[in-house]
């Protein structure tokens, strides 16, 4: 069987989906450090994180998730529980598809978070309650002291 390729359009969500996570890249994620940092050492071991160069990505409730300009918010369709979606869009082919294509393509294990621009999957299996020590330890290895 040959394999082709099919354009997926992101397009907006009718009804936005629940946040569980918020992932940023470059200034944005080193503005998401800032904020998680400048929190109490109880109130970040509440979240949980997974973090790669240039990457953090944050877990946890809602409520407890920081407002971050730049960072995207993810959330879970029932369709398809592996990936963590950006909360306002949805993809032009059905959700169980692409988590099929994406377990694939993905070079980790899930649940993976899906970033859009550019284009990412990101695997959050590793994600672990946040220390402020190993943040910090990604903030100097980014460049960036608190």
């Amino acid at each position: 069987m040959s394999e082709e390729e099919i354009l997926v359009v992101w397009r907006p969500r009718a009804a936005p989906l629940d946040p569980v996570g918020v992932a940023a890249r470059g200034v944005a994620a080193r503005a998401l450090a800032r904020r998680l940092l400048a929190r109490e050492d109880a109130a970040l071991a509440r979240l949980r994180g997974a973090a790669a160069p240039d990457l953090l990505v944050v877990l946890g409730d809602p409520a407890e998730l920081p407002w971050v300009d730049g960072a995207v918010y993810l959330g879970k369709d029932a369709a398809a529980p592996t990936l963590l979606l950006p909360t306002t869009r949805e993809p032009s082919v059905p959700l169980p598809l692409l988590e099929r294509a994406f377990a694939r393509a993905a070079a980790a294990p899930p649940p993976l978070a899906v970033l859009l621009e550019p284009p990412l999957l990101a695997s959050t299996e590793a994600a672990r309650p946040i220390l402020r020590a190993t943040l910090q330890g990604w903030c100097d290895r980014s460049g960036e002291s608190s």
